[in-house]
């Protein structure tokens, strides 16, 4: 069974109407459109557009083949009118309903609506959002239309706040986007559920944007546009480069092989022989293309010296390889939304590391999971990227890098590091010895404040409330952490915080790392305990009290046991977190915040090196 906004699809049949003069044909007619239009919501999500035949909605409806015909033209004309009556019906309220008048709360309104019906009729959200494209142009422009209208209403609201006014309008249409290729994400994924939390999510994330403190303006030359070769190594390549060349003539559904394989110069049966179908065609297709813009966008990355000119260095790179690769660009940037969600779910594979180069820069205080966030940014940026090519064209993309490079920077360095980020200008620090600074500086510091930004980002009247140290004397304490290289500061909704350089990381975070970015951060933080503990045995006070704790435990597990060590693992920090905030709600009951000694916890799992065999080997 699917639910559908005109009833359960099992249910469909019996609103039909009893026969008698007594029923109006318009009536009568009306009724059947809405029995289709629920068997396209239920067929389209049982099988796919593609799939869904006549006979299905006939079937599933009850109205009679004659009937169906009487009323639609074709299959596609009844797709039309269903999308054209879900866009009254559901994008109709988010874009009429009246609110408060404070932007923030009335977007928050706003989205919290869209989430709730998507999650509450997502097969009918999913039709909206996925299979419109591969129906073709008319559906998709009704969906494209009033994605327009939501764009316009966010420009006309920003122009009319205080806070919010001189905000670009690229960033309007960016917010839009990262909303709709987050709901497209969940819905491909079924994961509807998520759909209300995720809302939330990015009403925090978006309605974070301020304007630049200057101007943004790109200097970026179009890049010379050459005719794309087909002439490749082997046929594979070949037939890919003949597929992205078609698709930018023609749309997706009308692409047969046997057109791929006279544009590639082969028999079809050579193309067969390396592709099974069209469907597989398009996968293989985005693959590749994936695979260009992550190998142009992170060496540029790397290149630089920190994070900002990385996420700056790596968008000029990705624009500038669309810019100069049309039929590349459209394949991405378009055609893959005609392959519905199995190309667009491949497509988030084939660039997911590049919301993992997104996401480094990203505090822990930012009350959004990065996963999100990085996703967020990529599909807002990807949709940027999308409009700017239909309005004017491949040449214009390499013109958002600025633009881009703020967006993605904005939510967590603030608005000063973004632009001057976006600018060309960022703020290069020499990387310091860590490990030898901290030695010097930790003594003289209370640490309490490193142990509570180890745990989550905060601001200075945080850390005040915190420890009930003076404003002054934390203000020169988190001074010196930053110049050791401990600490870091960022902007944050118009707030100074400070972030750890070595967090506690979670599991989905350490796995967003690169293994050289693992093994550097390894490295710092075994240098730093093992100085703890030296300097601790040399003092005298390692041994101090009679419950400290030291084992070596050597284990021999299969992957199973190590998965379940490091859950073990990870209760034992959970607890060991708990503690520490039980300690502080007790000093702060006694009235003494700062009563209390240094401690250290050092928990470490770690795959030994393989033993040398007996034989030499």
């Amino acid at each position: 069974m699917v639910v559908t906004p005109w009833g359960d699809s099992e249910a469909l049949r019996e609103g039909m109407l009893s026969p008698g003069p007594s029923k109006a044909s318009e009536d009568v007619a009306e009724s059947q459109r809405q029995r289709l239009f629920g068997a396209m919501v239920a067929s389209v999500a049982e099988r796919g557009y593609a799939n869904t035949r006549v006979a299905d909605l006939v079937e599933v409806s009850g109205v009679s083949l004659r009937s169906f015909y009487d009323l639609f033209a074709d299959k596609q004309a009844c797709f039309v009118a269903a999308i054209g009556a879900l866009a009254r019906s559901t994008i109709g309220p988010v874009l009429e309903s009246s609110g408060p008048q404070e932007w923030e709360v009335d977007s928050k309104r706003r989205l919290g609506i869209a989430a709730a019906l998507a999650a509450t009729q997502p097969a009918a959200a999913k039709m909206c959002l996925v299979e419109t494209y591969v129906a073709g142009p008319p559906g998709a422009a009704i969906v494209d239309e009033a994605t327009v209208r939501m764009e316009g209403l966010v420009r006309d609201r920003l122009s009319g706040s205080e806070r919010w006014a001189d905000l670009p309008a690229e960033i309007g249409t960016f917010a839009i986007g990262a909303v709709f290729e987050t709901f497209r994400a969940r819905l491909i994924e079924n994961r509807e559920g998520q759909l209300p939390a995720a809302a939330d999510q990015l009403a925090t994330l978006l309605l974070g944007y301020e304007a630049p403190v200057r101007p943004l303006r790109s200097a970026a030359r179009p890049p010379e546009i050459r005719p794309e070769q087909l002439e490749a190594s082997d046929h594979a390549e070949r037939a890919l480069r003949a597929f992205e060349a078609l698709l930018s003539e023609q749309a997706y559904a009308e692409t047969t092989m046997e057109q791929v394989a006279k544009r590639a110069g082969m028999s079809v049966r050579t193309l067969y022989a390396n592709f099974a179908g069209r469907e597989e065609l398009m996968l293989a297709a985005i693959d590749s293309a994936g695979a260009q813009a992550v190998a142009a966008a992170l060496p540029a990355y790397r290149r630089q010296p920190s994070p900002p000119e990385g996420v700056r260095g790596a968008l000029a790179a990705l624009l500038g390889l669309l810019a100069s690769r049309p039929n590349l660009a459209h394949l991405l940037l378009f055609a893959a939304y005609e392959g519905g969600g199995p190309a667009l779910r491949r497509r988030a594979e084939a660039l997911r590391p590049l919301e993992t180069l997104l996401a480094r820069t990203a505090p822990t205080a930012l009350p959004i999971p990065r996963g999100i966030l990085a996703e967020a940014l990529l599909g807002g940026v990807l949709w940027l990227a999308r409009r700017r090519m239909s309005e004017a064209g491949p040449g214009a993309l390499a013109g958002l890098t600025a633009i881009c490079t703020y967006i993605a920077l904005a939510p967590t360095l603030g608005a000063e590091q973004a632009t001057a980020a976006a600018e060309g200008k960022s703020y290069r620090r020499q990387s310091p010895d860590r490990i030898g600074t901290l030695r010097q500086v930790i003594g003289s510091t209370d640490e309490r404040i490193t142990t509570l930004i180890s745990q989550e980002s905060l601001g200075i009247e945080a850390l005040a409330e915190k420890t009930s140290l003076p404003r002054g004397e934390i203000e020169a304490q988190v001074e010196r952490l930053i110049e050791a290289g401990v600490l870091e500061r960022l902007s944050h909704a118009g707030e100074t915080i400070y972030r750890s350089r070595w967090p506690v990381w979670g599991t989905e975070e350490w796995e967003r790392l690169e293994q050289a970015e693992r093994e550097a951060a390894s490295r710092e933080i075994t240098l730093a305990t093992r100085e703890e503990i030296e300097d601790a045995i040399s003092a005298g006070s390692f041994d101090a009290h009679p419950e400290r704790f030291l084992v070596r435990l050597p284990l021999w597990v299969d992957e199973e046991g190590w998965r379940e060590l490091h859950d073990a693992l990870t209760v034992s920090l959970d607890e060991c977190l708990a503690i520490q905030q039980r300690v502080e709600k007790r000093l702060a009951e006694k009235g003494d915040p700062g009563e209390g000694f240094p401690a250290r916890v050092h928990l470490v799992s770690f795959e030994p090196a393989p033993p040398e065999r007996s034989d030499g080997v």
